[in-house]
């Protein structure tokens, strides 16, 4: 099949969309040719494009931006060595990178007015963490959960060990048994009050990434208030690279080809921790 029909198809098979400047479009190379394999990314990195190249893919989907930022455009980027050397090699390899954003979350409005698929991102999620029932309310887009008791450190370990990270950043209580759980999407600073009172009815939040003078705040003075309050950060890709991981499931009835082999490349965790020598 030809990488542009795999991608007709996959757009076809999403719910419908109809924003003229979605992230959903082709970044690079050439659709008009036999599709080799599927490389499926939350973010193509330089590694990822050498691993899809291994694997013999010539089409990889990923859910972030191809470069540094969440606009349209790359010029501003041009002579940066990085951006550089990243095109070349994907021209060299004759790569096309589809990605595949707006889609997946299936957003929003006034584009999408209802809500028929998934979010797929978060509910990948949920399959990761094995969280299927205790799901809270929408189960189209879960973002909240009531789990068995557990220790926040507990719950740390856990959520490191299902995304095999590394490590994670803990804001608030650093004790304390909890249950009620609040996947909070982006807090960037801007519209954050909407979080922050929704953050009052969970004890542990799950942000895609924190403002300190929004969310941060609130949670630190709730724990100190003698709330059982705390923040586990793990990063905007770690999070959402779970939801890629399980597109790699359902993408051979979305793009109706199952015999083209699709492989998920992890992108790897974004972040290593130092952490302070003791001190005598």
């Amino acid at each position: 099949m030809k990488i542009r029909d795999i991608i007709d198809n996959l757009i076809e098979w999403h719910q419908p969309y109809e924003n003229p400047k979605t992230r959903d479009t082709i970044k690079c190379g050439n659709p008009d040719v036999e599709c080799t394999g599927i490389a499926v990314t939350c973010y193509a990195n330089i590694e990822v494009v050498k691993e899809a190249i291994k694997k013999n893919c010539n089409l990889i989907i990923a859910h972030e931006s191809l470069y540094y930022g969440d606009e349209y455009g790359t010029k501003p980027f041009e002579d940066i060595e990085a951006y550089k050397a990243k095109k070349a090699l994907l021209e060299d390899s004759n790569i096309v990178v589809f990605r595949n954003h707006d889609r997946m979350h299936g957003k929003g409005k006034p584009w999408v007015p209802e809500r028929l698929r998934n979010d797929y991102i978060y509910y990948g999620l949920m399959k990761e963490l094995g969280w299927e029932e205790y799901v809270v309310g929408d189960r189209m887009k879960p973002l909240w959960y009531k789990i068995p008791e557990i220790e926040i450190r507990d719950l740390a370990d856990y959520l490191m060990q299902r995304l095999d990270i590394t490590g994670l950043r803990l804001v608030g209580s650093t004790k304390g048994k909890v249950t009620d759980i609040f996947v909070s999407e982006h807090c960037i600073g801007k519209g954050d009050d909407k979080a922050i009172l929704s953050a009052v009815n969970a004890q542990v939040i799950i942000p895609l990434e924190i403002c300190d003078y929004t969310l941060s705040a609130y949670v630190r003075d709730a724990a100190l208030a003698g709330e059982t309050k705390a923040i586990l950060e793990m990063g905007h890709f770690n999070v959402e690279e779970a939801g890629m991981k399980h597109m790699a499931s359902w993408l051979p009835e979305a793009i109706k080809d199952d015999t083209t082999p699709i492989h998920f490349i992890k992108s790897g965790d974004t972040y290593n921790y130092i952490l302070r020598k003791e001190v005598n």
